[in-house]
């Protein structure tokens, strides 16, 4: 798999017959799509976009240009994780990732719908830190902590059971990134094991999770990337040359 980042007046790459998924390697909304397919098993192909420089193909899969897009058959797509996990989660279910109990369905969603506030003072931090507030890192610590509480609720390994599900594949991506926030010298932004026992116990557990494993990169990776997006100039193709990334190991270029 290439991990370059496709951008205007590039080719769209030839369709092979599998699903094809249109993302960004470092956008934790394309990534919820990513650790589902894994999750699910499923054969697919990854194309990779520079947001900032967008192909002209790109809008024929995605009206909004956004990422992830979904192409289920050749030139017919849809868009926007939410609707394109459970698409999957329905359209393939050997491998369900979802509670049959609507009740159930139902408390994942607000599961993730509390935590929110938590990926919202994240973004300012990350991206906007003049524009951040006290309030905002309280949401943070708001929306860890009722994380943590559900996790003791339902006293399981995971979200979803004994196995993760799809509400633990949402969710994740926010905390794989989270762990990158200390290192750009947001240390009000750390997750203190004495704290947070439960939900640091669940985050290890989840990257050991074979679907996440595949993909995640180490926090040291996402913090390189989030310096250079915020300073205006996104560095998509960073992994090419990176020893950094825990996809595989990397060599460096002479």
């Amino acid at each position: 798999m290439s991990e370059k980042h496709l951008q205007t007046g590039d080719v769209l790459p030839q369709y092979s017959g599998k699903l094809r998924l249109f993302a960004m390697r470092f956008c934790p909304y394309a990534e919820r799509s990513v650790l589902v397919l894994n999750a699910k098993n499923l054969q697919y192909d990854l194309v990779f976009i520079n947001l900032d420089h967008k192909p002209e193909w790109l809008f024929n899969f995605s009206p909004k240009g956004t990422v992830p897009a979904l192409e289920y058959e050749q030139g017919k797509a849809i868009f926007d994780s939410n609707i394109i996990n459970v698409y999957l989660d329905e359209k393939y279910p050997d491998v369900p990732l979802q509670s049959s109990d609507p009740l159930r369905r139902a408390q994942d969603k607000l599961v993730v719908e509390n935590f929110s506030a938590a990926q919202s003072a994240y973004y300012t931090a990350a991206f906007n830190a003049p524009a951040l507030q006290p309030s905002m890192v309280e949401n943070y610590h708001k929306g860890l902590n009722g994380l943590q509480k559900e996790l003791e609720t339902r006293g399981t390994k995971y979200l979803n059971g004994n196995e993760p599900g799809l509400v633990d594949y949402t969710i994740w991506p926010f905390l794989e990134r989270f762990e990158a926030l200390p290192l750009l010298g947001k240390s009000e932004f750390a997750i203190d094991k004495t704290k947070y026992e439960i939900l640091t116990t669940y985050i290890e557990a989840m990257k050991n999770v074979p679907a996440v494993r595949a993909y995640r990169l180490a926090p040291e990776t996402h913090a390189k990337f989030t310096e250079s997006r915020a300073k205006g100039d996104p560095d998509y193709n960073m992994l090419d040359s990176s020893d950094v990334c825990c996809m595989r190991p990397r060599k460096k270029k002479e």
